[in-house]
This record gives C-alpha cells, sequence and structure tokens, in this order.
C-alpha cells in the first residue's frame, strides 16, 4: 500500500510488478481509500520568500509551513495577486 501512496495506481502496479509483488492498480487505489486520509492541519507558521527559477530573468514565490519543514505551493512570479491554478 505505501507504493500506492507514493507513486499512485497505474505505476504504483508497474512497480509492484518488478518488485515481484504483481498488484492491479485498482487495488492500490481501493486499498489507499479504505486507510480513511485525514487532511493535516492548517500550518501555524507559514514562511513566504521570492527564489528564481532564472536568475536575473524570471522570480517565483515560495510558501513554506515552517514547522513541519514542508513547501506548501511555488507562485509562479511574486506579484501578490497571484493564484495557482
Amino acid at each position: 500500500m505505501v507504493i500506492g501512496f507514493a507513486v499512485g495506481g497505474e505505476p504504483g502496479s508497474r512497480l509492484s510488478r518488478k518488485l515481484a509483488m504483481p498488484i492491479s492498480g485498482d487495488t492500490l487505489l481501493r486499498m489507499i481509500r479504505a486507510t480513511g486520509f485525514e487532511p493535516p492541519d492548517a500550518p501555524r507558521v507559514v514562511g513566504i520568500d521570492g527564489w528564481a527559477w532564472r536568475k536575473g530573468q524570471r522570480y517565483g514565490t515560495i510558501i513554506c509551513d515552517l514547522e513541519r519543514n514542508r513547501v506548501l505551493d511555488l507562485l509562479p512570479d511574486r506579484n501578490a495577486k497571484s493564484r495557482h491554478g
């Protein structure tokens, strides 16, 4: 089931076959849905910083959860009105 969480249904199925543990992509997805995943708590401490996609040419914004040390989002520019997808 860890393979399913890491790479998804069909890619997990192909990987598990190579590891001599064949399982279908549908079964992996069914197992993931059965775990009752709870979304993580909202971040309490957020960091926002600018960074370069290409130095001197294109800059973006990174938003991080500083307590969990995880990237929350990458924005395509440094404009405060930018929205992702």
